[in-house]
């Protein structure tokens, strides 16, 4: 077991321990989860044996943009599969995980392209809805982990959703996708004199914006993103929320968590916790860098200890059984189709 101290909350310390999963200590199923007529996410739902017999709180993870399978695996990262790594940490504390295909990929039907964020977030909602109804889950102890985008998506999941208990946001942005496309530019310009030569990058960023908002008048995803901002969907989130981001991040850089933060503790947010974390990137890997295009050549392609150790630590709190109903969240009375459930 590995154990270190992960975060400040609510004034005090907290403590979090992550302990290695073994095959036999999961119960892992493929599930199918019908969206819409045209669109059915695949994915598995993994439970913990010591928690299948009684009534297991439940996370559902959202990676971030681009297609990705239900490990979150990247192309140009081998062998990075941060889902996994979250996973076992969770069912090694008595959680229970979903983790899906996104639309139109792995095994997951549908289109990806043309889809939105919001049309994401919809996905998502009706997996927690899906999730609720499973025998032998808690309807009332799930959460949300989501990356990057995954995190705007999980922030719109619980706008909607009063009866979450907890979400993680992971490299979290905090300001509308043309604000973030354009520092990224301007990023990987200044980043190389050799092939952008100081006195050329005013008109090689100024062709760029050009090309990028004639691309968003015809990609709807695109369009979306470049409009949609965090913060406007923040302030409607009422329940407790951890904020993980890398130092080294130069995707989103690591003040957007501070931003974030802030709105949602003005909005009413009941927790709100910011870690940042030292020497780790976008990605969650150690990286004193944190160049995108660096990632392929890491050494080490598993998220961070202290990354998963204050996600299991916050999320082990806040589907705590014993902790009394968030400020703002709805009746705890259940409506008609969670009692059937047989927790």
């Amino acid at each position: 077991m590995r154990c270190g101290l992960i975060a400040v909350v609510g004034g005090g310390l907290a403590i979090g321990c992550v302990e290695p999963a073994t095959p036999r200590a999961v119960v892992g199923r493929e599930v199918r989860i019908a969206v819409d007529s045209a669109t059915t996410l695949a994915g598995t739902l993994t439970m913990p044996v010591r928690a299948a017999a009684s009534c297991a709180p439940a996370v559902l993870l959202l990676s971030g943009s681009g297609l990705q399978d239900r490990e979150g695996a990247r192309a140009d990262v081998p062998g990075y599969r941060p889902w996994r790594d979250v996973r076992d940490a969770l069912i090694a504390r008595g959680v229970a995980v979903l983790q899906l295909d996104d639309r139109g990929f792995g095994g997951s039907t549908g289109a990806f392209a043309g889809a939105t964020t919001a049309d994401f977030a919809r996905d998502a909602g009706t997996a927690l809805r899906w999730l609720r109804e499973v025998p032998g889950i808690d309807a009332w102890r799930l959460a949300v982990v989501g990356h990057s985008e995954g995190a705007v998506e999980a922030l719109l999941v619980a706008q909607a959703d009063r009866q979450l208990a907890a979400l993680v946001l992971l490299g979290a942005p905090s300001r509308p996708g043309r604000e973030i496309a354009r520092s990224q530019r301007q990023e990987l310009v200044g980043s190389d004199l050799a092939r952008w030569p100081a006195r050329e990058r005013r008109a090689v960023l100024a062709a760029a914006e050009a090309v990028a908002e004639s691309l968003a008048v015809r990609d709807p995803w695109l369009r979306q993103w470049f409009a949609l901002d965090p913060r406007d969907v923040a302030r409607g989130v009422r329940v407790p929320v951890l904020l993980l981001h890398g130092e080294t991040d130069r995707q989103v850089p690591p003040r957007h968590a501070d931003e974030l933060a802030d709105v949602l503790r003005r909005s009413g947010a009941p927790v709100v916790a910011v870690r940042h974390l030292p020497q780790t990137n976008h990605l969650l890997l150690a990286d004193r860098d944190g160049d995108p295009q660096g990632y392929g050549r890491l050494p080490d392609r598993r998220v961070r200890r202290e990354a998963l150790e204050a996600l299991v630590g916050f999320l082990v709190t806040q589907l705590s059984e014993t902790l009394p109903p968030a400020k703002g969240r709805a009746s705890r009375e259940k409506p008609a189709s969670l009692r059937e459930n047989s927790c």
